[in-house]
């Protein structure tokens, strides 16, 4: 927690250690427009920052704080008090999954983030995302598998980055197919726009959705079910069923070519053994 700053406190702070500030955002800050920051130092930094005596007590503080942990892990990284425990930030644009959403939406609301954006343990994250992906991990279809196959806490949907995002059953798409889920999302990005007092929270509550980011969604909807087949899908059901059939397809020539999936029940049998 000495890491962390709401915006009260980073405006109140020295200008002059503004630059070793991020934003930080999970599932919370993101759904209910939350501002929140971490210091986010490293090696190549850290020099400059500790010259800096509000730095130099918060990694005292932490150094102190690692120290007395009864988890050895902790205590080791006392080593490294500048850093986080567990780093896996990447400097590029990125696309942020909710850990936790609400299973009555109708869609998962995710947004596009700036390379100085930093996503905590509560947000899944995908680095150097192509915009058409926000518009297939943002779709209707997607958000049925991973009701399916991702697990529930209380009556919220826990996004599952290995059971929901790896097993997703997709197509391979051509150039263009990908250029109209692309103007899609833009689409669903200036209906957002249109409502800046709303929260994503307020925004994706299916009683109170406006007409048009929903009919932005259905459009979106469209283009991506199209990659799968001209005809449109007449249900839910039938969207599962033809799901689950190319995952059993997916599976098969995984088996065959010795892939990803076939590779970890050999690691796990190995394991056991």
């Amino acid at each position: 927690g000495y890491f962390f700053f709401n915006e009260d406190e980073y405006k109140k702070s020295n200008t002059m250690i503004r630059p070793f500030y991020k934003k930080v955002l999970g599932a919370r800050e993101f759904f209910h427009s939350i501002t929140r920051y971490c210091l986010w130092l490293n090696d190549e930094n850290l020099k400059v920052a500790m010259k800096h005596e509000f730095i130099k007590n918060i990694i005292e503080d932490v150094k102190h704080y690692r120290l007395g942990s009864k988890r050895e892990a902790t205590r080791k990284l006392a080593g490294v008090p500048h850093r986080f425990g567990e780093v896996r930030y990447e400097f590029s644009k990125s696309i942020i999954i909710p850990g936790l959403s609400a299973e009555k939406r109708e869609y998962i609301p995710i947004g596009f983030l700036s390379e100085d954006t930093v996503v905590t343990n509560l947000a899944q994250v995908v680095y150097n995302a192509e915009p058409w992906l926000f518009g297939l991990i943002h779709s209707k279809i997607n958000n049925l598998w991973v009701h399916m196959t991702s697990g529930y806490f209380k009556k919220d949907i826990r996004y599952s980055p290995v059971l929901s995002y790896n097993t997703f059953p997709f197509p391979p798409i051509t150039e263009k197919q990908k250029e109209e889920i692309t103007k899609c999302v833009f689409r669903i990005l200036e209906e957002r726009e249109q409502h800046p007092d709303k929260t994503l929270a307020q925004l994706y509550d299916p009683n109170k959705m406006p007409d048009g980011l929903r009919e932005a969604h259905r459009q979106n909807d469209l283009a991506v079910e199209r990659c799968y087949r001209s005809k449109p899908f007449t249900s839910d059901e039938e969207r599962l069923e033809y799901l689950f059939k190319l995952y059993e397809k997916m599976i098969a020539e995984e088996k065959e070519q010795g892939g990803l999936f076939e590779q970890q029940k050999k690691t796990k049998k190995g394991k056991k053994k």
